[in-house]
């Protein structure tokens, strides 16, 4: 497929063949007007606009390949402008010594230097060049462009590998923690929490270093959040989680919805109080994803605990402003209960 911003190295046939289709244009354009305003054979004009292409296209590659890059970088406009004219006139002066010296080529074209026609030729010259140029400054727009698009992808790449490395650390610091409580509290479901932990850890370090995962696979990571939690709280806590809708069939970044779960576990269970609680709630609508989690606070509660978090919340927020941009929205509430929305098309 032909590509207006392809890139070659050296002169490939292909490259070759696209520039000669060009002059071929130009070469015909000046024909067809040219006989048709002088009312003359095309074959005439033909062979006298080959003459002049002598000229046209080394100019051109000179302007386009060389003035260009060296005097624009630099912001030299008047030097630059200069140079263009300057060498128009010596490639016409190189035209009127070419057509005195072959007069049989000139067709009635005047051969003195101090004409008119030096002047329009010499404009003639830099509008052909520019025309270059401007194809070539169009070419370096569109691959700097394509540059940019790629060094901001390879970005937010690197930075959501960055929040996914910092997110699992912080979850296994967390869950270490809930599985040392119940150890030392000598209860017997230890051992099975251990494998509870086992199974989560497989899922993200094998299965997480994707773009997207199964939907179903991130509940039940939650649900194995979950289990563990009950092991530690027991009666303590009020926990519900509830899924509406099928998951089958929908994908999702991975880990993106269980720091909100650790976020409520953290806030929503005191040590000093019996009845805490935490709702959870998953709802899937064709490619619409709602996701709630409300906890319970303690009642002497004065600060913010559910917003201040540390850097659980903070890198799954980043990670929705660069992963869905135009296509979540989140907002967290805090009045008697700390409550948050999740919505994300999918």
């Amino acid at each position: 497929m032909l590509s207006f911003e392809k890139e070659y190295k050296g002169w490939p046939p292909e490259r070759i063949a696209r520039h000669i289709i060009y002059w071929s244009c130009w070469l015909t354009f000046y024909c067809v007007i040219n006989a048709s305003y002088y009312e003359t054979d095309y074959l005439q004009w033909f062979l006298l606009e080959l003459i002049f292409m002598t000229v046209k296209v080394p100019y051109a590659y000179f302007v386009a390949y060389y003035l260009f890059p060296k005097f624009l970088s630099q912001k030299k406009y008047g030097t630059l402008f200069f140079l263009m004219l300057f060498f128009a006139f010596l490639g016409v002066g190189f035209l009127v010594i070419l057509l005195s010296n072959f007069p049989q080529i000139a067709w009635g074209q005047p051969t003195e230097f101090w004409s008119v026609k030096t002047f329009f030729r010499a404009i003639d010259l830099v509008y052909v060049a520019s025309l270059v140029v401007i194809i070539k400054m169009i070419q370096r727009y569109l691959r700097q462009e394509r540059m940019n698009a790629q060094l901001k992808e390879d970005k937010m790449d690197a930075e959501l590998q960055i929040l996914k490395n910092q997110l699992q650390p912080h979850f296994l610091f967390n869950t270490l923690n809930n599985i040392y409580s119940i150890v030392l509290s000598g209860d017997k479901n230890g051992a099975g929490a251990i494998l509870k932990l086992s199974d989560m850890l497989s899922y993200m370090l094998y299965e997480c270093n994707v773009d997207l995962v199964a939907l179903k696979k991130e509940v039940a990571l939650i649900r194995n959040y979950i289990e563990l939690e009950k092991i530690r709280y027991g009666d303590r806590t009020d926990l519900s989680f509830e899924v509406d809708g099928d998951v089958g069939g929908k994908t999702i970044a991975p880990l993106l919805l269980i720091p909100f779960v650790e976020n409520a576990f953290k806030h929503g269970v005191f040590k000093d109080e019996k009845h805490s609680w935490i709702r959870i709630h998953l709802q899937t609508d064709e490619n619409q994803l709602t996701f709630i989690v409300e906890n319970s606070l303690p009642e002497n509660n004065n600060g913010s605990p559910g917003v201040k978090s540390g850097i659980g919340l903070n890198n799954v927020k980043k990670r929705l402003e660069l992963l869905y941009p135009e296509r979540h929205f989140l907002s967290m509430t805090q009045t008697e209960t700390f409550l948050i929305n999740l919505k994300i098309s999918l």
